[in-house]
């Protein structure tokens, strides 16, 4: 697979390959030098070179502009070079390869993007975040096929002595706010157990660290990744919620765009792209 241009700090990682069975087990798992230019074979049909710029509807030509809040590894990375890698910014990338484009990432907040505001505003033409398709948010975006499947988790200090969310009576349970987390904490906690929304997700970490909050609840991915990372941190328990992931666009006027996004994601799931990218990111 060949890697794709970015533009400012936007260089992806390369894919690996190792896969990750502790989240989302039925991840629907089938799953780069580009030119600024496509040419047509009609309207609406598809990828590599298939539609013009003009019929994607792009904020810039010849450039796939993507919105994403980051950090949130494994998805969203930022390296130490101040370039983005991740599996949601990997797997776009060789989106953009199939679209012969070039793939510019913009580091938006999450509220942004579920809201739809930062690709009304015309800031980017598609969003990859570990967006949750949810009814209410197809209100205010339009989602892709389902890339990815996620469950919800709790992270605790490993000498806690927190296993479930029973054991949070009395303590403050930390989720991000406009998160399925955060929905599925204000369900299912208990009135002894204070929640508390952070607007980053990489804050609930520092707060955690600081004891601030005694736990967090969020995309078990995440969790995994951070336990992985940090030693003094397990993941105690897992939420089967069956979400699924979705690259979100604007409502209205990117239907051609979404048609193209959802034939390459297919095409990366047949040609065996996907698996590779996932395998970077998700180990056992």
């Amino acid at each position: 697979m060949r890697l794709p241009k970015m533009l400012r700090a936007t260089a992806v990682a390369t894919a690996a390959a190792l896969a990750f069975t502790a989240c989302a087990g039925s991840t629907d798992e089938t799953t780069d030098e580009t030119t600024d230019e496509t040419s047509t074979e009609g309207e609406g049909e598809g990828t590599d070179g298939e539609m013009e710029d003009m019929d994607l509807a792009l904020v810039d030509e010849g450039k796939l502009t993507l919105c994403s809040e980051i950090p949130y590894a494994p998805f969203e990375i930022e390296n130490e070079d101040g370039t983005f890698s991740g599996f949601d910014i990997d797997l776009m990338a060789a989106i953009a390869d199939h679209l012969e484009l070039e793939l510019v990432v913009l580091n938006t907040g999450f509220d942004a993007i579920t809201s739809g505001t930062a690709m009304a505003a015309g800031d980017c033409d598609i969003a990859a975040s570990a967006i949750t398709i949810t009814e209410e948010r197809e209100a205010n975006i339009d989602f892709s096929d389902p890339y990815f499947d996620a469950d919800q988790s709790l992270l605790v200090k490993a000498d806690s002595g927190i296993a479930t969310l029973e054991d949070l009576e009395g303590k403050t349970l930390g989720v991000q706010s406009g998160t399925t987390g955060e929905a599925y904490a204000n369900e299912n906690v208990g009135e002894g157990v204070s929640v508390q929304s952070f607007e980053s997700g990489a804050d609930l970490f520092v707060a955690l660290e600081a004891g601030t909050i005694d736990a967090v609840l969020q995309d078990l991915p995440v969790n995994v990744e951070r336990a992985q990372q940090d030693d003094t941190l397990t993941v105690s328990s897992t939420f089967p919620t069956g979400e699924q992931y979705g690259f979100a666009v604007q409502e209205e006027g990117k239907e051609a765009l979404l048609e193209a996004v959802n034939k390459a994601l297919a095409e990366l799931r047949s040609d065996g792209s996907y698996d590779t990218i996932y395998g970077t990111y998700f180990t056992a």
